[in-house]
């Protein structure tokens, strides 16, 4: 994949055409402040050189860590929840030992690599998200619209997520002990573990999470 490229971008305000450089892959060794720059609020930001109106450019991304060996790969919108290219993993077998995900929302793709980058195991991470959820619905009295990984602190013993309850989308941290991730490292370890040796990027989400509690509540 291309580090970048050209593209031509019409205003939708003034129309003007003008062309941005796009980031389409990005790994320490080409851009070793990769982290910071994914995590500031001007990455997906463009502006029109003419009017100076500004939008989001969403557009895919890969994120390779090849220190901490694993991939992010960001696609907007993306329904799948794997994406294999059999090509490119009997090309690079290395790819076969890095853990690689698929997410389809720029939250997301901040949060997975948050986790990963932490060392801590995602699909435990997400387990764990699911079972605080629903003791914040219970707390709250609202519904979670969404929920993403905050912290985790080992020196404290915590866990922590950012919830976002009700209609209104009000911010709610939850924070845990790390009991709760531990024992879902547990649960992968016994009913998911085979599950990352598929090839191809794996959609590991709170879609994947429910219908896992589903195959553990029910074994």
């Amino acid at each position: 994949m291309s580090e970048k490229i050209n593209k031509m971008i019409i205003c939708p305000k003034c129309s003007e055409k003008s062309e941005a450089e796009l980031i389409c892959s990005m790994n320490n060794k080409s851009f070793p402040d990769m982290k910071k720059i994914i995590f500031g609020d001007k990455f997906f930001e463009w502006q029109c050189p003419k009017c100076g109106f500004q939008s989001k450019l969403l557009h895919p991304l890969l994120y390779n860590d090849m220190e901490k060996r694993f991939m992010v790969y960001y696609i907007p919108d993306a329904k799948r929840k794997i994406i294999a290219d059999e090509k490119l993993e009997k090309e690079f077998s290395e790819l076969s030992h890095i853990k690689k995900r698929l997410v389809s929302d720029v939250n997301e793709f901040r949060e997975k690599i948050a986790i990963l980058d932490a060392g801590a195991d995602d699909m435990a991470v997400e387990l764990a998200k699911y079972a605080v959820e629903r003791i914040v619905e219970k707390s709250a009295n609202k519904k979670v619209m969404s929920g993403y990984f905050l912290d985790m602190d080992k020196s404290e013993n915590t866990i922590s997520f950012h919830f976002f309850v009700g209609n209104e989308n009000r911010p709610y941290i939850q924070t845990t002990r790390l009991e709760v991730y531990n024992r879902s490292v547990g649960i992968v370890k016994e009913y998911f573990e085979g599950f990352d040796k598929q090839s191809g990027f794996i959609k590991i989400d709170r879609e994947w999470a429910k219908e896992a509690w589903k195959i553990y509540k029910n074994s």
